[in-house]
């Protein structure tokens, strides 16, 4: 979990953060909103490939100019991006149903105010053979989760960025591999058993969601875009700096609100009381059922013993 001080080569990172974040997402997006009036097409922007230029001056380290097909960051560092921003919405009103924009209030079509704000921007993680199992779960020394979305889902002016990252060889990234092993031994590979002309979809990983507290992420970035359409004022409020080590950094606090009655009950039997604490800290988690939604089945000879849900 300490960074390899040799490949750390970009240096000011702040101010190259600031200004590749304006001219290359700020501003791109008002262009995009702008046209989207005329043509009635998606202001979305993808995120992936300024995704890892983003992750190249957050984490110091050149990348290696390979797109898809190498290693995303010099030092063997995965890279994963997703976008919540400017998702597609959808009216409500059952005799319309037609595709709205964040900047909607009410349906264009039809005038209903009754929308169903989209959030569901993932994170995707293929795994498509033991090799590439055992690259992502013991030989990859960090993955950089990026992520931008709504600090207030109400809100579709303001911004953020965050970048968190997780670590599979460390004990902290545990039940990031357990998650990525049950992937694929217990849904890809039965899928390919019966399925041999399709490819199931990758393991998908939610922002915010419990799986991904379970990974036990340690945020290293987070900024904040003001008025993002109108007036831009972009802001960095969290930076771990490249150099810095990862080892003491404590990990992202799991909001309280996530956890079911089943795993609030798992504490209290171990003499742990949560009532006036706000969220859950790794330690704690340590106790709790990876809770792992895409496995269902895990099968033993004949016997089907139903795995955590």
């Amino acid at each position: 979990m300490k960074p390899d001080i040799k490949k750390i080569t970009i240096h000011n990172n702040k101010k190259l953060i600031i200004k590749f974040i304006k001219e290359m997402l700020v501003n791109p997006r008002i262009s995009v909103h702008e046209w989207s009036k005329i043509t009635n097409q998606t202001p979305n922007l993808k995120i992936g490939y300024p995704g890892q230029h983003l992750a190249s001056l957050i984490l110091g380290i050149k990348g290696t100019a390979s797109g898809a097909r190498g290693n995303d960051i010099e030092d063997g560092t995965e890279v994963k991006s997703c976008s919540l921003v400017d998702q597609s919405d959808k009216c409500k009103n059952k005799e319309c149903g037609k595709n709205l924009f964040k900047t909607d209030t009410k349906c264009p079509y039809c005038g209903s105010k009754d929308i169903k704000r989209n959030f569901d921007s993932k994170w995707l993680i293929a795994i498509h053979s033991e090799d590439e199992l055992k690259m992502a779960t013991k030989e990859t020394d960090r993955f950089l989760f990026v992520v931008t979305d709504y600090p207030d889902r109400t809100n579709f002016n303001d911004i953020r960025i965050r970048a968190f990252e997780v670590y599979p060889k460390e004990s902290r990234g545990k039940r990031f591999v357990e998650l990525l092993e049950n992937y694929y031994k217990y849904i890809y590979l039965p899928h390919i058993e019966k399925n041999k002309n399709k490819t199931p979809a990758p393991k998908n990983l939610f922002p915010d969601m419990y799986p991904f507290y379970m990974c036990n992420p340690v945020k290293i970035f987070e900024c904040e875009i003001k008025d993002s359409i109108n007036n831009p004022q972009i802001s960095i409020t969290h930076y771990i700096e490249p150099e810095v080590d990862r080892s003491s950094l404590e990990s992202e606090q799991m909001p309280k609100s996530l956890l079911s009655k089943v795993e609030k009950d798992i504490l209290l039997s171990k003499g742990i009381d949560i009532s006036k604490t706000k969220t859950i800290s790794e330690s704690l988690r340590e106790y709790l059922p990876l809770r792992d939604t895409d496995k269902k089945i895990k099968e033993i000879g004949t016997k089907k013993t139903k795995l955590s849900e």
